[in-house]
């Protein structure tokens, strides 16, 4: 019959920067997961209730090692996802895919060596590059978008 055939659901034509993305947004909860217990061992929910939601947790530097290293996270996904995905839309997929796994990689490194003896520079400087080029990729192939 004309009209009644079955349509085949819409596959996903990015694969490798859908993995690159999930995996970010794993990291960013697992962060998320080691404030918690950040906070936990701070100060007990059911003995100091008042110290657990306190503005006096923000004091203890064990606890602000762990938060920062999340925010930051948090604070750089909001460039890295919108540069990714515009490369690998205008560009390619497999190229955006290996820069959003290098800067993975050094979001990694950075959140298990931060902030002791500057180890974690070498991932700032890893994670920096990589946005860098994915920015410049984006940017470019957006322009040569609407130029041809």
């Amino acid at each position: 019959m004309v009209g009644s055939e079955k349509k085949m659901p819409q596959m996903n034509i990015y694969p490798l920067t859908s993995l690159v993305t999930l995996s970010l947004v794993a990291l960013a909860w697992i962060l998320s997961l080691r404030v918690g217990r950040a906070r936990a061992n701070f100060a007990d929910a059911l003995e100091q209730p008042e110290k657990f939601h306190s503005l006096e947790l923000y004091s203890d530097p064990g606890f602000m090692v762990v938060f920062r290293n999340h925010q930051n996270l948090l604070e750089h996904l909001i460039l890295v996802l919108p540069a990714l995905w515009i490369f690998a839309v205008s560009v390619s997929d497999g190229i955006a895919s290996i820069l959003g796994f290098t800067y993975f990689i050094g979001r990694v490194w950075w959140a298990r060596n931060y902030p002791t003896n500057y180890s974690h520079r070498p991932a700032f400087i890893l994670c920096f590059f990589s946005l860098l080029a994915l920015l410049i990729g984006a940017s470019g192939g957006t322009i040569y978008t609407l130029l041809f």
